[in-house]
């Protein structure tokens, strides 16, 4: 090898290193561009007059200075970070809804309670009467704009998971295609990597992962990208597709492949701003599902005790708020997958039987056969602990308890169900949104027991009779009791006064007296001196059950009478007032362990505290994801100080390399010239 052909590989290598580092240099703005480096080994060296002499150099190839472990750490820290922020985020918009004055219940509880507080001082208050219904319209607006507001995020996160799957499927497809121009490039250059499309491909994957966990495997110069819990999405140079379709719970995310098959994939994504979303959505309906379990708790109670009284009119109390199996909202409490065998026949209804024992859960009843005779049976799963009911099913139609609802079968619907057909129940999820106050005239609040007692006067002992309390509106048709005439003139009013009559300082004997000189006895029974006891039975199976209860204290003495009356001027009672006020502290919720005002603030403190947690994990992941990106740009980064360096170094290289050259030339001058 000549001296000439060593200065001319020497130039042409430092020439190659210049144009590298200006390559750099050009692109240390590019966040994307991965810093490149030329690899350079010397030439076999040439047997030349005994001794081996260096033959110059070559450059081998131009690579791209990157860790494949960094560029994966920062795919997974990123798709941390974008799912953990979205979360964060959208956390943030409930908690500062739920705890906020304005928009919060909180306020709104209490003022509704304390107008009926205030009206139960002086019953016949018009004015007061009316800012009870003024209360309860507002109460029923917040718990509607409440449930409404969370509906909102809900679709809005809904209208994000389909622009996101788009996004997902477009780069998918990009992808791919660089796959096969990165196999094109490799093999037009014989094996030389293409730097520019590597770096484009990561580039994509990096913002695929912002969407959604991905996770990569090399095959040839190929990298076939996997999403979710493993889900194929690049296999080679073919992209599948990432669409959406309406479902029970929001929109599905569905897998596309070829030939247009989908398959549902919902429950397989994670991570990426698609799995913060996801998560979001749970979170939200079981928000949606305590706020309407509030709803219905409270508008069955404030209803039943109402339905208890009398109104200014003399009426029985009707509802004050909607009833919560009114009109067609059982129906739209459960829902048919699309996939049975006859979806729009299938028609069931769920109606609130107690709201004590309301969970706020979801359920999936599906047919199945359980003992492998007809008709087909019934499996409920409770989706928030997956605790599973197996109810045999019966022929016609049927009605299915369960926590606090009953599932109410046709025999229609009966016989067109098929094994398998699955069914989505959602007892209080629309509870918020069908909140709404029935009464309209002030003068339907039924303030007024139906129920007056009194004494006789001249009793002998010191027997005391409570004031009554109402158990139920009922008429004799209700009764076990069998009494020559009717105890009920219609229902909830008495046709005659009932009498309690001492026979003993213990026995007691109930009549009733429409024929006030041959009273009829309805029972007898016995008490115990000096405690509260109560006369008739508490629940409407009890024999002695009348639809409403006393309680008799002190030492009675024989002969001695308590009267039970209809109150008919009960204008200025307000014992059924303070009842309804009374709702406010009573523990109807949970298993009968919580109040409402409690369950709200309950709710306040779980949503704060994940909204809490998720904030420190989004401040985790970010500093996770600085120092992976930090960790790469140290190492795949363009260092401006490092390439003037280089700069210098590879432009006096150069420069040497030329003067190589010059002397070769001369050289060969003199040498020429020695010879002529």
């Amino acid at each position: 090898m000549s001296l000439l052909n060593v200065g001319i590989s020497a130039l042409t290598t430092n020439q190659t290193l210049l144009q590298v580092t200006g390559n750099n240099i050009s692109n240390a703005g590019v966040e994307s561009y991965s810093r490149q480096r030329a690899e350079v080994s010397t030439r076999p060296e040439q047997l030349l007059g005994g001794s081996y002499q260096g033959a110059g150099n070559i450059v081998d190839n131009i690579s791209r200075v990157v860790d494949q472990f960094l560029i994966t750490q920062i795919q997974l820290d990123t798709s941390s970070r974008s799912s953990l922020e979205t979360f964060a985020r959208n956390m943030e918009q409930v908690d500062g809804l739920l705890s906020d004055d304005f928009s919060g219940l909180s306020a709104t509880l209490s003022e509704f309670f304390a107008a009926i507080e205030s009206s139960a001082q002086d019953p016949t208050s018009e004015p007061a009467r009316q800012v009870v219904i003024t209360q309860a319209e507002s109460l029923a607006l917040k718990i509607n704009n409440l449930s409404g507001r969370v509906e909102q995020q809900l679709n809005s996160a809904d209208g994000q998971l389909r622009a996101l799957s788009s996004q997902a499927t477009t780069l998918a497809k990009g992808i791919a295609s660089l796959n096969e121009g990165i196999a094109d490039q490799v093999a037009r250059g014989g094996g030389a990597q293409p730097n520019q499309l590597l770096d484009q491909r990561d580039e994509m994957l990096r913002q695929l992962a912002e969407i959604v966990n991905i996770s990569t495997v090399k095959d040839g110069n190929d990298l076939n990208v996997f999403v979710g819990n493993g889900l194929p999405l690049v296999t080679g140079v073919n992209a599948l597709a990432l669409d959406t379709q309406q479902g029970v719970d929001g929109v599905d995310i569905m897998l596309v492949g070829r030939g247009n098959v989908s398959q549902r994939v919902t429950h397989f994504m994670s991570g990426g701003e698609m799995g913060g979303l996801l998560d979001f959505r749970e979170v939200g309906g079981d928000l949606l599902n305590v706020i309407g379990r509030i709803g219905i708790g409270l508008a069955d109670s404030v209803n039943q005790q109402n339905a208890l009284g009398i109104d200014l009119d003399g009426n029985a109390g009707g509802t004050i708020f909607r009833d919560v199996n009114a009109g067609t909202i059982p129906q739209n409490r459960i829902i048919a997958d699309g996939d049975n065998s006859a979806p729009t026949l299938q028609n069931m209804a769920i109606n609130i039987t107690d709201v004590g024992q309301l969970t706020t859960s979801d359920y999936r009843l599906s047919v199945v056969d359980n003992d492998g005779a007809a008709p087909l049976d019934y499996r409920i799963l409770r989706v928030s602990d997956n605790a599973t009911t197996i109810v045999n099913g019966v022929a016609g139609a049927q009605s299915i308890a369960i926590d606090g609802f009953s599932i109410d079968i046709s025999s229609a619907t009966q016989a067109n169900l098929a094994l398998n057909d699955q069914f989505r129940i959602r007892p209080t999820r629309a509870g918020g949104a069908d909140t709404t106050v029935d009464i309209t005239r002030l003068q339907e609040l039924a303030y007024s027991v139906p129920v007056v007692t009194d004494a006789k006067i001249g009793n002998n002992g010191s027997g005391v009779i409570s004031s009554g309390e109402m158990l139920a509106i009922v008429d004799d048709s209700a009764l076990a009791l069998n009494p020559t005439n009717p105890i009920y003139q219609s229902a909830g009013v008495l046709a005659a006064p009932v009498l309690i009559q001492f026979t003993t300082a213990t026995d007691y004997t109930v009549y009733e007296t429409s024929d006030p000189f041959n009273p009829a006895v309805l029972f007898s029974g016995t008490i115990i001196p000096g405690q509260k006891n109560e006369i008739f039975g508490s629940q409407g199976t009890d024999p002695n059950f009348i639809g409403f209860q006393v309680t008799i204290d002190g030492a009675p003495q024989v002969n001695d009478e308590f009267t039970i009356d209809f109150n008919q001027s009960g204008s200025s009672d307000n014992r059924n007032a303070a009842a309804l006020s009374g709702i406010r502290a009573q523990n109807i919720l949970d298993g009968n362990s919580t109040n409402f005002e409690n369950s709200y603030g309950s709710l306040i403190e779980r949503i704060g505290t994940q909204t809490a947690q998720a904030k420190v994990g989004r401040d985790a992941s970010e500093s996770l994801l600085f120092q992976s990106q930090a960790s790469r740009d140290s190492m795949a980064g363009v260092n401006l100080d490092e390439e003037a360096a280089n700069l210098i170094k590879f432009e006096q290289a150069y420069n040497a390399s030329a003067q190589l050259i010059t002397v070769a030339r001369q050289i060969f001058d003199t040498l020429l010239s020695s010879l002529r």
